[in-house]
């Protein structure tokens, strides 16, 4: 198991900060999309509190070193009070997602994402209509770990009354577009329907993705051919 070291620092009028290092993600074109607690990170996440520095670390699936230099002590087995490994590791990753640190949830939600569980998209529908960037894409990048089989939810998520789930939706949509995960004559008309959405951010996702996904299916046509 890596450690991950956490730094304790002294800041303009007596402010003590606590860093841990951190990897930054980025998407194709190299815009940053999400920080995350990581052994070899080459940036930092920044709390106010040793806790909250090693719950985004635990979160993460590593072990910390404290400001001090020493290490946790080995724990006994918590009391799971009857549960299961699996029943205790869902309730423990889920309340996470309620943290009101936007790091602690995006870790969560990249870890309940690499389960793969279909009761969970309910969950990353919820979160994708977050204002929090970290969230959102987090919430998104769990969604996509599903394919195709996310499709009929965002596209119930386009009639969303929050513009910002609607926006998630489009964008996820375009997402698997990139990724050729998808069958771009069966979501047309859902696209076509959001080049009309009221909000003006919605209707450049929509317009961006339609022009993906009608380049992909001529491609596919073309090919067929």
């Amino acid at each position: 198991m890596q450690y991950i070291s956490i730094k304790k620092e002294l800041r303009e009028n007596n402010k003590i900060v606590y860093l841990v290092g951190a990897l930054t993600l980025k998407n194709a074109k190299g815009d940053t999309k999400q920080i995350i607690p990581h052994p070899l990170g080459d940036n930092f996440l920044e709390f106010e509190t040793v806790e909250d520095a090693i719950r985004a670390i635990e979160i993460s699936g590593f072990k910390y070193i404290l400001p001090d230099g020493t290490k946790p002590q080995a724990t006994t087995r918590p009391d799971t009070k009857g549960k299961n490994y699996e029943e205790l590791i869902y309730e423990t990753l889920i309340e996470q997602t309620n943290d009101m640190n936007s790091s602690v949830v995006g870790a969560a939600l990249v870890a309940l994402g690499e389960l793969k569980d279909i009761k969970l998209i309910e969950l990353f529908i919820e979160k994708m209509g977050e204002e929090n960037e970290t969230i959102r894409t987090s919430s998104i990048n769990a969604l996509l770990q599903f394919g195709a089989g996310a499709v009929k939810y965002l596209i119930k998520s386009l009639k969303d009354d929050n513009w910002v789930r609607r926006n998630s939706a489009v964008i996820s949509l375009s997402r698997l577009i990139d990724s050729e995960s998808v069958n771009p004559e069966k979501i047309f008309t859902y696209l076509i329907e959001m080049t009309n959405d009221k909000n003006h951010v919605v209707k450049i996702s929509a317009i961006t993705a339609l022009g993906k996904a009608y380049k992909l299916y001529k491609k596919e046509n073309k090919n067929s051919n």
